[in-house]
């Protein structure tokens, strides 16, 4: 993670399962999906995250850019050892 990073993420679903990654809309939490698990959770090994600055991850000094977001979801991936998702 990028220094002063913390994506508070959680999985549901099977562990075997392929990945599906749900990203949020700007300003929204990880809940927001939570209508969608029960179908998605059934068929996939679902990676939820906060992006920075929203929900219960770290606020880091801003600003933020679209890139840095990009780059906090790449290093989320390699920090949990996952190199290919399905991405919603």
């Amino acid at each position: 993670m990028p220094e002063g990073v913390r994506l508070f993420h959680r999985f549901d679903g099977p562990a075997n399962a392929p990945v599906l990654l749900l990203s949020n809309s700007l300003g929204t939490a990880l809940e927001m999906w939570d209508p969608q698990m029960p179908a998605f959770a059934e068929r996939f090994r679902v990676l939820r995250y906060d992006m920075r600055g929203h929900g219960r991850s770290a606020v880091p000094p801003g600003p933020y850019s679209i890139a840095d977001l990009g780059r906090d979801v790449l290093a989320l991936l390699d920090a949990n050892g996952i190199d290919r998702v399905r991405f919603c």
